[in-house]
């Protein structure tokens, strides 16, 4: 599914996360999903906040793609992976390290790519999912679809809601750390989020159509309170985030020279504690068109521009500092294969920003083909990329805080993989080995200077190896899928000229070891899975403190019932199934062993 991406960006690594994988874990955002899958640590606590931290970079340095749109926020600068619903999505395409130069500004660490699969379905189809839990945990999914094959429209409902009221042996009480624990009840830490994808397609040619996805979301959340304060809760948080998202897009792929055109729009607002006086939110129009031509199978280009005008609605901004903001990219991409075995990609880009200077940033990518017989491949490759952020607005611009003086935050990144495919009947297995280096100049941090501001204050280095593994294995009428992720990452501010700011240690709550493994057989209508995931040590804050190292185990077993045409999936799963004692952020509790249950349906009405 990822083939678009690397047709231009040889040597890049971009992984995807199947429609199955994304069904083990439906409920909830995608740090779920990530977290279990991919060796990508997401900071969290059990509410309703989580933010990724992909290679040891900050969680605005990773850009969250939907169609033509990054839909990170403006303000923040990143996406609360907690509230981007895995359950909407039919697959999940991840680029590791820099991709600034194909998708603009914050792609440092990397890039996620939300899918939609266009089916141009022939009739009426009906998807629904229904899932209960521990602690208030309910799930209600319906994916509604009807076509002719040349018209297809989708509907695609959820609704999730958490109480998140899981006991826990609270050693915080008060001030004092390291009491006796005493036994506590989460409180405070509700979620309900619902939302929509609504999707009108039409295909004029095989080779010719217009896809168009409008995204709904309403996402709320009680901000958790902490251990020593869950023992007194006497006031609860809350915030509230809704989202418009819509993109529309044009392909013509007849002739030659092939064009794509897409039109979107974006409305972000948030709202805490109802206080609607400080709303803050943002409104985007943005518009991209892009050529394409293949000259001959071994060379190609593509160029194109985008457009995008944002108008900020924060009570904190002064409107004599910014009341619009527009930004225009240029890029230009090429690929070359020669003798068969060599693949170079150049990418090209180059952003203009209103009264901001944005660096130029290029990207090199080359694949060679070191060995290939009948049952196995061997591939090297290797990449160079440059990459920026534009601070956000809030960086920038909020109230006496913000700092219009800032430089873009700039990097270069990289890459060199080795990967080993082996396939005969019944048995295939992919290895990949990737040794990257990235190298971010400029880097952001707010501290108090007699004021809280942001400042252009580090220079951070990270590095690292990445061991990746997926083998299936056919034993009769037994399918077995096996799947290991090992990720070593040592990350530290190489310079930092603050006087608090601590340099040559890990960055907090980056874990400098961290893998996970996945298992699941197939027989016939009975599935069986089971996964774990370790997370290394974490600092949690300048002053040395760590969190402890932690394993965690699920596990499920799911049967599927077939009449007709008609299916019926139903499944039982346990989380954190050993009970493990864990936080992810210090001072913030985390559920214990959970439950869950959920039936699925897949009916064809017509």
């Amino acid at each position: 599914s990822y083939a678009p991406y690397k047709k231009y960006q040889a040597g890049a690594k971009v992984e995807s996360i199947s429609a199955e994988q994304m069904q083990f874990s439906q409920e909830g955002g995608l740090d779920n999903l990530l977290v279990r899958f991919t060796p990508i640590y997401v900071k969290s606590n059990a509410g309703g906040l989580s933010t990724i931290r992909l290679r040891g970079t900050a969680p605005d340095h990773t850009s969250v793609n939907f169609g033509g749109i990054n839909v990170n926020s403006l303000t923040l600068g990143h996406s609360n992976m907690a509230s981007v619903p895995s359950y909407l999505f039919d697959g999940l395409d991840l680029q590791y390290g820099s991709s600034s130069a194909v998708n603009g500004s914050g792609s440092i660490g990397g890039a996620i790519y939300l899918g939609l699969q266009n089916n141009w379905t022939n009739g009426s189809k009906l998807k629904t999912t229904i899932t209960q839990g521990s602690f208030g945990e309910q799930l209600y999914g319906a994916k509604i679809f009807v076509g002719n094959g040349k018209f297809e429209s989708v509907t695609r409902l959820f609704y999730f809601n958490k109480k998140n009221d899981f006991p826990f042996e609270n050693s915080y009480t008060g001030d004092v750390e390291n009491r006796a624990p005493v036994k506590d009840r989460q409180q405070g830490a509700a979620v309900e989020n619902m939302g929509l994808i609504q999707e009108l397609n039409y295909r004029f040619h095989p080779d010719e159509f217009i896809t168009s996805a409008i995204w709904l979301e309403q996402d709320w959340h009680e901000v958790q309170p902490n251990m020593p304060t869950n023992l007194n809760l006497k006031t609860l948080e809350e915030l509230n985030n809704q989202h418009i998202r819509a993109w529309s897009e044009y392909q013509n792929n007849k002739h030659p020279l092939k064009y794509r055109a897409g039109l979107g729009y974006v409305n972000d607002l948030q709202v805490y504690d109802s206080i609607t006086e400080q709303r803050i939110g943002t409104n985007r129009l943005i518009s991209e068109l892009e050529l394409k031509k293949d000259l001959k199978p071994s060379l190609g280009y593509k160029a194109g521009v985008k457009y995008r005008y944002i108008v900020p609605d924060v009570y904190a901004y002064s409107d004599e500092v910014i009341d619009s903001e527009q930004h225009f990219d240029a890029y230009f991409s090429a690929f070359f294969t020669a003798w068969q075995r060599l693949k170079l990609t150049l990418n090209l880009r180059q952003s203009f920003v209103t009264n901001f200077s944005v660096p130029f940033t290029p990207s090199l990518g080359a694949e060679y083909r070191l060995f290939m017989n009948e049952t196995s491949i061997l591939k090297m490759s290797a990449a160079v990329a440059k990459s920026y952020r534009v601070p956000t607005f809030n960086d920038r611009y909020w109230g006496a805080q913000g700092n219009p003086n800032l430089k873009a935050e700039n990097g270069m990144n990289y890459e060199l993989g080795l990967n080993y495919i082996f396939c005969q009947e019944g048995f295939q297995t992919d290895l990949k080995l990737n040794a990257f280096y990235m190298d971010v100049k400029n880097w952001i941090e707010w501290r108090n200077f007699g004021v809280w501001q942001a400042r252009n204050l580090m220079e951070v280095v990270s590095k690292g190896i990445e061991l990746q593994s997926n083998t299936d294995w056919q034993l009769g009428i037994t399918d077995l899928n096996f799947r290991l992720n090992y990720n070593f990452n040592p990350v530290e501010a190489v310079e930092n000229i603050s006087e608090t700011g601590i340099t040559h240690r890990q960055l907090i709550y980056v874990p400098k070891q961290m893998g996970n493994a996945f298992f699941m057989v197939t027989r016939e209508r009975w599935q069986l899975h089971a996964d774990g995931t370790y997370t290394g040590k974490r600092f949690s804050d300048d002053f040395g403190h760590e969190l402890d190292a932690y394993f965690l185990t699920n596990c499920g077993l799911a049967r599927t019932l077939n009449y007709s045409s008609q299916q019926l999936k139903l499944s039982f799963s346990v989380q954190n199934l050993f009970d493990v004692a864990y936080q992810n952020q210090r001072y913030y509790a985390m559920p214990g062993r959970s439950f869950r249950i959920s039936i699925s349906t897949n009916l064809n009405i017509l």
